[in-house]
């Protein structure tokens, strides 16, 4: 038999427990937003490479007007940089300084939505998804030339811009959380109208490239294939991730479920890294424009510059060769295509 000292000196089996007495549906909603700061922050890890590549191929690009791009890339990183900056920091503020806040760190989100840190991350938020939805309208207008859907997606963005505003004003000024019914008013029309732009935006670009693909001669060196036509080709030019992110979190916020906190950091920075992919493309001379298939007819497809650079040609962009593809063979003619769009 065991003594009473020997006893003692066991671990009681009912030792003190130090969890939170929260409901479970209000532990869950903070940990989404803390969660979603975490993921926000290794997007911006993988922001910084990108940015740094499309800075590296804008400044080497002979393309005119690559400079204005280089210019576009470093204010959209610099902007998403700020904005997972006063993410980390609002939580810091809800988690740690103002660990004492009273109802806790829920009541702090909720409360303190007009702290300046937040309303720099909801304006650099704001300003982001324009940036991002006008370059990839830009891209569509490029790949389509039509001039209304140009017109109809921009009068979109417009309408998105300004309810993001209206709705960043009203999240500011409301005394209570986000999913309460005084923010309904703008919140989920706000939601729904930008998540569907950015869905209507990839969808547009999809479609578009794969009849582009399709009508690519497959005469054409493979090189060249591989860079128009490839996996990785089409989810940058499409922005696929950015749509499909935005699509599942429509999802979520549509039915109020806390899930869609976790992609609210994530968007922004996938905003990011969407323009400078697409940015490094066009900056490389890979992009597909409607100038580089403007001499597709019945028969044939005249490429200039890099697509028709004969292997033994000079670096000079105006005196490359040139490929006249069909289907026979036919002379070539020197029809000038830019490889990029002006």
């Amino acid at each position: 038999m065991m003594s009473s000292s020997a006893t003692s000196a066991l671990p009681s089996s009912t030792s003190p427990s130090y969890a939170t007495d929260e409901s479970a549906e209000i532990l869950w909603y903070e940990q989404s937003i803390n969660a979603a700061v975490y993921i926000g922050a290794m997007a911006w890890g993988l922001q910084v490479v990108v940015y740094f590549q499309a800075l590296k191929a804008t400044l080497r690009s002979p393309i005119k007007g690559m400079r204005l791009w280089t210019l576009f890339t470093s204010v959209s990183f610099s902007l998403t940089t700020v904005n997972i900056c006063c993410n980390i920091n609002f939580n810091e503020r809800a988690w740690i300084d103002e660990r004492e806040y009273p109802g806790g760190p829920i009541s702090f989100f909720s409360r303190e939505q007009a702290l300046p840190v937040n309303v720099a991350s909801i304006a650099t938020s704001v300003i982001c998804m324009f940036l991002t939805n006008g370059l990839l309208i830009y891209r569509c207008h490029a790949l389509w030339n039509k001039a209304y859907i140009t017109l109809f997606l921009c009068a979109t963005l417009v309408a998105c811009t300004v309810m993001s505003i209206l709705h960043s004003i009203q999240v500011v000024h409301a005394p209570s959380g986000s999913w309460d019914d005084t923010l309904l008013s703008l919140c989920v029309p706000y939601a729904s109208l930008t998540m569907s732009l950015n869905v209507l935006l990839v969808l547009i670009l999809v479609f578009r490239l794969l009849d582009l693909s399709r009508k690519l001669p497959k005469s054409l060196p493979t090189q060249t294939h591989k860079d128009y036509t490839s996996l990785e080709a089409l989810l940058i030019e499409s922005a696929l991730p950015y749509g499909t992110v935005s699509f599942v979190f429509s999802i979520f916020f549509g039915v109020r479920s806390t899930i869609a906190n976790l992609f609210l950091s994530l968007i922004i920075q996938l905003q990011g890294i969407t323009s400078g992919l697409i940015v490094t493309r066009m900056a490389n001379g890979h992009a597909w424009s409607t100038d580089l298939l403007r001499s597709i007819g019945p028969n044939k497809i005249t490429f200039r510059g890099q697509l028709g650079r004969s292997p033994n040609s000079d670096a000079v962009a105006d005196d490359v060769s040139m490929f006249a593809l069909g289907d026979e063979p036919r002379e070539q003619v020197d029809v000038k295509v830019p490889t990029m769009f002006a």
